[in-house]
């Protein structure tokens, strides 16, 4: 699909709705053509591992308490740097 930006600015969201659904748009501004495309990532590609602990904290603490200290302190530590 091929349109101005004057035509653009008049049918954003219909211009929009059809880049997310796949159809690559170029836009006429000034002489330059600008490509308009959605990128193909999904939810689970953006996700961001965490590190995480696979077992009941109240088990931790009960049988390894100053395993539970350090590991608090860590997290308490990494919290107040962000």
């Amino acid at each position: 699909m091929a349109v101005t930006a004057t035509q653009l600015r008049k049918q954003l969201f219909r211009t929009l709705d059809r880049a997310v659904q796949g159809e690559t748009v170029e836009i006429s501004y000034k002489g330059t053509t600008i490509l308009l495309k959605t990128a193909s990532t999904s939810k689970l590609a953006r996700a961001v591992r965490r590190p995480t602990i696979l077992v009941n904290p109240d088990e931790l603490v009960e049988s390894d308490a100053e395993l539970m200290t350090e590991l608090e302190s860590k997290w308490v530590s990494e919290a107040e740097s962000l």
